[in-house]
């Protein structure tokens, strides 16, 4: 499975890259002049102004990044049975879908199909859930009696995620600074969001209550530098964001990964 889904993470970043240097080259990159910014404070700052090809990286770094984890993981867990090693696979998915925002400027979607972008913005608003509920997932089902159950919980995982994501209303003249329609029940959806990560924050501090290791403790550092850097990086639209973004979902991720790895090692 990590297999086929490295060579679908392969084809989107080529796709994107690709698409990328042609727009640089043509200049036929098409940003939207009338949008606005996630935070708006950071306008009141000269470094933090926005600047739209830092939102172009910043889904080029997410297209990287899942190749690069991608294929840790799969040289890494290949001999384990490590089950949050498949639900982070739900992590790396909404992380594939946020490099989709790159096509509305690349293509122009906002002048020439709003339809699209309606459909794009959908897709990020179900990664968006996605990703803070598959380390929850990872940390309330990777016992050994969940694995019979494995499957179903993933499907239900991601389909919870695609039901939020059809079902929130678009505000379509509301175009955000990273290239996606705005939303409705946005304080709903950041809080719905900031539950599932205070869960996982309680999950792990449970294992560590009952089982103590230093490996889960640095599970749980990893976890919130992983997440912390996935929401920086999601509203990346200046380069400072951008670094700061990329730099702790990396490094976060891989020493996530790292402890994970060393708890099955004990095992």
């Amino acid at each position: 499975m990590l297999v086929l889904f490295f060579i679908i993470a392969l084809l989107d970043a080529v796709l994107n890259a690709s698409l990328f240097i042609q727009g640089m080259v043509e200049q036929t990159i098409s940003f939207n002049s009338d949008v606005q910014r996630q935070f708006k404070f950071l306008g009141s700052f000269e470094l933090l102004g926005y600047e739209p090809l830092a939102v172009c990286m910043s889904c080029l770094a997410f297209n990287a990044y899942v190749l690069i984890i991608t294929a840790i993981l799969y040289f890494s867990f290949e001999k384990t049975q490590a089950l949050e090693a498949v639900y982070f696979q739900g992590f790396l998915l909404s992380c594939m879908a946020e490099s989709s925002r790159l096509l509305i400027p690349l293509t122009s979607l906002v002048q020439s199909s709003p339809s699209s972008v309606a459909i794009i913005s959908r897709i990020v608003i179900a990664a968006r859930l996605l990703a803070p509920l598959a380390f929850l997932c990872a940390e309330l089902f990777s016992d050994t009696e969940s694995r019979q159950f494995m499957e179903r919980n993933f499907l239900i995982m991601l389909l919870a995620s695609i039901f939020m994501g059809i079902l929130l209303p678009l505000d379509t003249k509301g175009f955000s600074s990273t290239f996606i329609y705005h939303w409705g029940l946005q304080d709903t959806f950041h809080m719905t969001r900031v539950l599932l990560v205070c869960s996982t924050l309680v999950a792990i501090v449970c294992k560590v209550a009952i089982n103590y290791s230093t490996e889960t403790i640095h599970e749980g550092i990893g976890f919130l530098m992983s997440i912390s850097g996935y929401f920086i990086l999601c509203n990346s639209d200046n380069y400072i964001l951008l670094a700061v973004g990329a730099t702790a979902l990396f490094i976060g991720t891989l020493y996530y990964l790292h402890s994970i790895h060393q708890i099955y090692n004990w095992r």
